[in-house]
């Protein structure tokens, strides 16, 4: 991040000859410190927080993220670092953490579209470990064995193969769902949850163990008990009747035109909004209600008769949440509600996800457009209702699309609501004077599930289950090995369906080790990779670092060492780098403060024509290192000139603002992108949320990569789309309108003048050239001409502050001058250089 006016005040007033030092060590201990390195790491390990390929489901494997940036900033040796990443699970009494840090092997692409075999992916996952860590640990192109003898370097098929062999032995990670359609699964372990939160989920499990006690208990209760329930049963033998409840007000979050008919349903028309949130308010003769009905009916004016309004072909909805509130008076009290149940149910839309707490999930009717559908609630328990009372029912419609209902009715049931579950040929068998053997089974079959007493069990044992998955544990990706190894063969060509001779999992043949030093595991593996008897593995880091430092590596082909790959350009200082590695507890920050201590590094990277003609790719380090930064680094670095930057650390990943409609074709039951409205807007790139086939657009703009695969160096290029983004995407004009009202609020003394030295501290911590404050004055002028005469420039410019765009107490003319000048800044080729 880039160092503040008072850093630099204070750098530059210190003049020892450790003040050099100081900052590096200081910069070294910093939390932004792993923050920074991880983003390399993690296109190493090609982590997002998707599945990839055409469905590109999203899964949890942020607290792998979340590790790398620890294990970073605690300075962990990089062989504890591999061995754990690649391990950690196989380790003797393994922690989390240890077992999170297996991440790195399950970010892995998953291929759930239909009629891909399982088996198929498995392998493909297992080749593509194989070649990650060939790429990553050795700096070799081990897939190019995968399918024959490598032609240039000394790697067989049969070498391969063995090096598969370790990686062989996990589960498969899809499961089966419907016909040939498969889900992405796991496996995954339960992260720890706070202490408060580990109690109360420790209370709740003891309840439910009570509870569930007692329902075993009813189960086997005694034939008088089910003889008093047949008697209930025929004096209540006639049909439920529900209560229509009279609408008194309607009101939606999304604009729509609303019209209340005869029959007391609802007819929602006009604007069709992506989402909205239905709220009625009703009143019912009922002294009590024990449930309620909700009804998504057809009518003419509904697109495609309905019942939903986005499509008027494939006429869905989906009811994410339904909430029930007794109004009396100014007190509105929360009804809970359970036991959920529908006339028809989309797969994977179950009505009972209408009442999870979930708004990503609901009730849908895909398939069954063009009819009427009805969804039925039970209150935990009834309630009272007193002269005046009314009722809200809140229907919420969070999928996106304009999947919302177009015509609505809800209804009321104030007696046992066991009642509403019993068929019509129940009722009818119990009201029978003669009921034959076969008759009686079926009664007691029914008994069994309809237990009254085990209904309300049942409705409290779903109670205490939707609060336990409110407080359940996040998870994570984790390595898992069977307890059975698979077998493994050559497979002919690379073709799963097509083996060849079987291998053992060992070594490749060009690192002779004697038989048994390690064990046949990934384990054993992974020791053998930081150990004294592989040369790679701390060449090929160095290299990495020497690369991500200086721009260019000592050898410029990281990915490859091999003989298709380019020589060292100073091999005798690559030798060193590592051995300085091996021989200081393989601390990473212990080389790269030897590297950026260095006269190399420390030299001017001013480039004069001398310069130019004699190294113009700065291969024999004759100056120091410039380049343009890398895509979350431009993102931060704004963020903090602005002032916006926030430094929370970890946790699930956020998304800041991005245009509408980006994920919306992007794979299968997509969740929508829901800009946040806080902090999370503003935090680092590196937490943002990482889409395979929609990664945040603002960051593939400046080549960061979608991470299907493993990257080890990424592009860098410079195209107009670079420049466009910079100056009009909305993130980024936020972070020019924080930077404006920095500017105003903080420089020493309100002139131009004043400001624009102030500006260009914060923005590239130096101070302007006349001509550069001269250019900035006359743009200011020139804005302030402008807003004169087009007044409503300046209520364009406030609206790009979203919601949560911190206070400030500046006149919004002046803020809309200088944010101008402050999307020059930003924009300055010194700004996104390094």
């Amino acid at each position: 991040l880039p160092p503040t006016p008072d850093q630099i005040e204070s750098f530059e007033a210190d003049q020892s000859s450790e003040a050099y030092e100081r900052v590096v060590d200081d910069l070294l201990a910093s939390p932004r410190f792993g923050e920074k390195w991880a983003v390399a790491w993690l296109d190493l390990a090609r982590y997002a927080d998707s599945n990839g390929f055409q469905a590109d489901q999203l899964r949890d494997s942020w607290a792998f993220r979340d590790w790398v940036i620890s294990a970073f900033n605690q300075g962990m040796p990089i062989d504890q670092f591999v061995v754990e990443q690649l391990a950690g699970d196989l380790l003797p009494d393994a922690t989390p953490s240890q077992k999170i840090a297996t991440g790195f092997h399950r970010t892995v692409t998953c291929n759930v579209e239909a009629g891909v075999h399982p088996e198929q992916n498995r392998v493909n996952q297992v080749f593509d470990r194989v070649n990650t860590t060939g790429t990553v640990f050795l700096g070799t192109s081990m897939e190019c064995a995968q399918c024959h003898d490598h032609k240039y370097d000394p790697f067989s098929q049969e070498d391969y193969y063995r090096l598969f062999a370790y990686f062989n032995n996990t589960p498969l990670e899809v499961k089966q769902t419907a016909g040939v359609t498969y889900d992405f699964y796991g496996p995954s372990m339960e992260l720890p949850l706070p202490e408060s939160e580990q109690q109360q989920r420790k209370e709740l499990q003891k309840q439910l163990a009570d509870l569930q006690a007692r329902q075993k208990a009813t189960l086997d209760s005694s034939e008088e008990e089910f003889q008093l329930w047949l008697t209930q049963l025929k004096s209540t033998s006639a049909k439920p009747e529900w209560q229509v409840l009279s609408v008194n007000g309607f009101e939606s979050t999304g604009g729509e035109t609303s019209t209340i008919l005869e029959d007391q349903s609802v007819l929602v028309t006009g604007r069709i909004p992506g989402t909205t949130i239905y709220t009625l308010t009703t009143q019912t003769p009922l002294s009590q209600i024990s449930a309620i009905r909700v009804e998504a009916l057809i009518h003419p004016e509904v697109p495609g008769m309905g019942p939903g309004r986005g499509d008027e072909v494939r006429s869905n909805f989906i009811l994410s949440e339904v909430e029930l509130n007794r109004i009396h008076g100014e007190e509105r009290t929360r009804l809970e509600l359970a036991n959920a149940s529908a006339d028809y149910s989309q797969e994977r839309w179950d009505v009972t996800q209408a009442i999870d707490g979930d708004r990503k999930t609901g009730w849908a009717i895909g398939q069954e457009f063009g009819k009427p559908h009805w969804s039925q609630f039970t209150l935990v328990e009834p309630v009272k209702l007193n002269a005046g009372d009314h009722i809200e029912i809140v229907l919420d419609q969070n999928y996106g699309r304009g999947r919302t209902i177009g015509c609505v009715r809800v209804s009321a049931f104030g007696g046992d609501p066991t009642m509403l579950s019993i068929p019509e040929e129940i009722r009818k068998l119990a009201a029978s004077d003669k009921i034959n053997s076969k008759d009686e089974k079926k009664l007691r079959d029914f008994y069994s599930a309809q237990n009254p007493q085990l209904t309300k069990l049942e409705l409290q044992i779903e109670t205490i289950n939707k609060k336990l998955k409110q407080i359940e544990p996040p998870t994570t990706l984790v390595m898992v090995e069977l307890d059975e190894p698979r077998k493994t063969h050559v497979l002919s060509r690379g073709d799963y369906l097509n083996p060849a001779q079987e291998v053992t999992a060992s070594l490749p043949k060009l690192f002779s080790v004697p038989e048994n030093s390690y064990e046949a595991n990934r384990l054993g593996f992974a020791r053998w990779l930081v150990s004294d008897e592989n040369p790679l593995l701390a060449r090929v880091t160095v290299n990495r670092w020497w690369t991500q430092i200086f721009g260019r590596g000592i050898v410029t082909t990281p990915e490859d060492f091999g003989t298709q790959g380019e020589p060292p350009t100073h091999p005798e200082l690559l030798d060193w780098l590592a051995d300085e590695l091996r021989s200081n507890n393989w601390s990473m920050k212990h080389v790269l403060k030897q590297i950026v201590l260095s006269s190399t590094f420390r030299q001017s990277a001013d480039l004069t024509s001398e310069l130019l003609e004699a190294d113009p790719d700065n291969a024999l380090y004759a100056r120091g290192p410039r380049f343009r930064m890398q895509a979350e680094m431009i993102r931060d670095n704004a963020l903090a000139i602005s002032g916006l930057l926030s430094e929370k650390m970890g946790g699930e990943p956020v998304m800041p603002f991005q245009p509408d409609g980006i994920w919306r074709s992007i794979g299968r039951n997509q969740p929508k992108w829901i800009t946040a409205q806080d902090e999370d807007r503003f935090r680092r790139g590196i937490y943002i949320i990482w889409k395979r086939d929609a990664p945040y657009t603002s960051l593939m703009s400046f080549d960061a990569p979608d991470r299907t695969a493993c990257v080890v160096k990424r592009p860098r290029t410079n195209t107009p789309l670079q420049a466009l983004t910079l100056l009009n995407d909305p993130a980024y004009s936020e972070m020019a309108l924080g930077l404006a009202t920095r500017i105003l609020e903080n420089s020493s003394d309100e002139t131009d003048r004043a400001r624009i030295i102030y500006g260009f501290q914060l923005a590239i911590a130096r101070q302007p050239t006349t001509l550069e404050i001269d250019l900035l004055t006359e743009l200011l002028e020139s804005e302030r001409t402008t807003l004169k005469a087009n007044p409503n420039l300046i209520d364009q410019r406030m609206k790009l502050k979203l919601k949560g765009f911190p206070e400030a107490k500046v006149e919004s003319k002046e803020l809309a001058v200088w944010f101008s000048v402050a999307n020059v800044l930003l924009n300055l080729d010194e700004t996104i250089n390094q």
